[in-house]
């Protein structure tokens, strides 16, 4: 038996002096006290030794048998810029061969990667030979932003929202086969009518983990007439619908039932909400709590493009589960011109994000059986890199869009902000272009730092947790 404490072994250095009191105590007042002092020692030595092997006999539950993780992402934008930002990564190199899309994913790649699965919110159809161009608030994509995506981790979209027709209904069809042919599987819609709110099924390690997609909103649009072809799974607000017929909350309530019984857990995608509200609609918290009860233990929102509050649900049978009201954008042209300090916060709230993590996991829990629970959620702040001003100021022409990890940025900038203080303690002055590389830095910094609390500040802080660490450089 190894009687360590804290590192240190009974009878050398400072607990030594418990043996050395004992010594004292027989040459003053005789052997019984030395007796009785080393019948207790035996005494919590053999209470300890019963302790050890009870702990041991009986083996802890739950047992964590297996899991699958998720990470998941908000609002794809292909803004006119975003092109532009993909088009200067190509030509700068682009090492996933995805016209640059996949570079500017380049920061938080290796996240989804890490997961089994990453997932994001695809707000914009993928149809060249269908589309009738891209402009404000009608969006299309090149098919190499579906290779970009693919090259970052992620495996499945939302293709359930208000832009997935601004190419009309074959501009929607188009995109699904080429999600198809990228092997990107996408939850929210269906082949045909009969096929809509059906879930989509993902699969590691022996757990099924069912996504279910909607949307709230069709931009006046609607499913087509006849039901043998595709369809968008639309859950329209009571009155909202612009007079297209969609799922109620019952229907919708039921969908969940069912797809829950195909699988081991089960995650809702829904697109709703109001746009830059930094809370969600009262019957948005009231429908996500019945969905849970229902039987999803993950509600993941968006179309507000800024964040909303992060909730944990204990339902009605116990389990505890968690709602992403809103993950915000992800690569997208808003809050172009904004300015830390000179601006006012709300301003900046479209460029703050998030990348939500959570898992499937697989517990025994010995005689009341196994059961897949959710666990491991966390949050990583983001913020959404654009240099617009630079470039209209003629400082540069490169055009730079792109979600970079808050938490992995902040210790690069304040080390490099500690190596230009040590030149100075030894007495070296800095030169005209290492005193602007100090106000530029320390200007990012802070304005990192800023926004890192406000985002905290909305979604709250109980998941946050540490990006992944990136290798060693050789």
């Amino acid at each position: 038996m190894d009687l360590t404490m804290q590192g240190r072994r009974f009878g050398t250095g400072p607990g030594s002096g418990f043996f050395s009191g004992v010594r004292k105590h027989w040459r003053l007042a005789g052997g019984t006290a030395l007796l009785l002092a080393v019948a207790a020692v035996v005494a919590v030595l053999l209470t300890g030794s019963h302790a050890a092997r009870l702990a041991a006999a009986v083996a802890p539950y739950p047992h964590e048998l297996a899991q699958v993780s998720f990470a998941v992402a908000g609002d794809v934008i292909p803004h006119e810029p975003v092109r532009a930002a993909a088009a200067a990564a190509a030509t700068a190199g682009d090492p996933t061969n995805s016209a640059g899309w996949g570079a500017l994913f380049s920061d938080v790649s290796d996240v989804f990667q890490k997961a089994d699965f990453g997932f994001v919110n695809l707000e914009t159809p993928v149809a060249p030979a269908h589309s009738h161009g891209s402009k404000p608030f009608m969006f299309d994509a090149p098919v190499a932003l579906l290779e970009g995506l693919k090259a970052s981790g992620i495996k499945i979209v939302s293709f359930a929202n208000n832009h997935v027709m601004d190419q009309g209904w074959p501009g929607f069809t188009e995109t699904r086969e080429h999600l198809r042919e990228q092997g990107l599987l996408f939850a929210g819609s269906g082949d045909t009518a009969a096929d809509t709110f059906q879930p989509v099924i993902t699969e590691a390690n022996g757990i099924k983990v069912g996504w279910l997609g909607m949307t709230r909103w069709l931009n006046g649009n609607r499913n087509p007439d006849k039901d043998d072809e595709p369809h968008v799974n639309f859950f329209p607000y009571p009155g909202e619908s612009g007079g297209a017929p969609g799922a109620d909350e019952a229907q919708v309530l039921e969908a969940i039932k069912q797809a829950r019984a195909k699988c081991d857990l089960l995650v809702v995608s829904i697109h709703w909400g109001i746009e830059y509200a930094p809370a969600p609609r009262p019957e948005d918290v009231e429908t996500a709590h019945k969905m849970l009860e229902a039987g999803a233990s993950v509600v993941v929102g968006h179309h507000p493009h800024v964040l909303q509050p992060v909730e944990t649900y204990r339902t009605a049978d116990g389990r505890n589960t968690v709602i992403f009201y809103s993950l915000g954008n992800f690569l997208s042209n808003q809050s172009r011109t904004y300015v830390d300090g000179l601006m006012p916060d709300k301003d900046g709230d479209p460029r703050d994000e998030m990348i939500g993590l959570f898992s499937a996991v697989r517990k025994d829990y010995g005689p009341a059986g196994v059961r897949v629970e959710l666990g491991h959620v966390g949050i990583l702040p983001v913020w959404g890199e654009n240099n617009r001003n630079e470039i209209a100021s003629g400082h540069t022409k490169t055009t730079i869009i792109r979600p970079i990890l808050i938490d992995r940025e902040m210790p690069r900038l304040q080390g490099r902000l500690d190596d230009l203080v040590k030149l100075t303690a030894t007495g070296t002055a800095l030169t005209a272009d290492q005193k602007q590389e100090f106000i530029d830095v320390t200007n990012r910094l802070k304005l990192l730092t800023d926004r890192r609390a406000l985002l905290l500040a909305r979604t709250g802080d109980d998941y946050v947790t540490d990006p992944p660490k990136l290798p060693a450089k050789p």
